[in-house]
């Protein structure tokens, strides 16, 4: 069966004979036996399934992320030979690519322009949660490294709510130069934010744009 991963569904997946000892289980999967294989997936699954959960807030997106995980580990079976300790390697490759959709997920340019709006409302910040405060001094750190025009046009239009009309009127530059501008900026500030995104603040920012989608 080399080069075909087992199917295996965890609603449906039968009692597993005798479990093999851990060090068989990662020479057995090495070899790509499909029993190994669905041992890993019943002995596992809810460990995974858990950690990513507890993450992506999704159970939907939980499952995916999961099955993911496990097909992964089928493709690059043979590095599990050399693992000492499978439960702490299996939640950091869980951990990991949670972050990675979380990554993917929040910083597009449509929900930083929607953060950008949430940190512009006169109303205080939550009480008490110093995550917002600092979210909100990573954007503004984000905004400020632009160039300065770049940044100028940028916080006419999108803090100052001025129109491309209006901003080209006013720096005596062309509607295609504001417009131009205002797209590299969020280009930048993705960048920078892709850089500065620390598990908490892409779990904070997962749960903004979550609830600014309510609204909409």
């Amino acid at each position: 069966m080399a080069g075909k991963q087992p199917t295996i569904n965890a609603k449906i997946m039968k009692e597993m004979p005798q479990a093999m000892p851990y060090d068989q289980l990662l020479i057995a999967l090495a070899e790509g036996k499909e029993q190994a294989y669905k041992q890993l997936f019943q002995q596992y699954w809810s460990h995974i399934y858990g950690v990513v959960l507890s993450l992506v807030k999704s159970r939907e997106q939980a499952e995916d992320i999961s099955q993911e995980i496990f097909t992964k580990l089928y493709h690059n079976r043979q590095q599990l030979k050399g693992v000492q300790d499978l439960q702490s390697y299996l939640f950091i490759i869980a951990r990991n690519t949670s972050i990675d959709f979380l990554r993917k997920k929040v910083l597009t340019t449509a929900n930083l322009e929607t953060l950008i709006g949430y940190f512009q409302d006169p109303q205080p910040l939550p009480d008490g949660l110093l995550e917002y405060k600092e979210l909100d001094q990573k954007l503004k750190d984000a905004i400020a490294q632009l160039p300065t025009q770049v940044r100028e046009v940028f916080i006419k239009s999108r803090v100052e709510g001025l129109s491309h009309e209006e901003i080209a009127k006013e720096l005596g530059i062309s509607v295609f130069s504001s417009k131009t501008y205002v797209v590299r900026a969020l280009q930048r500030i993705r960048k920078f934010m892709e850089s500065h995104d620390e598990l908490a603040m892409l779990l904070l920012l997962a749960s903004l744009v979550a609830q600014q989608q309510q609204f909409h």
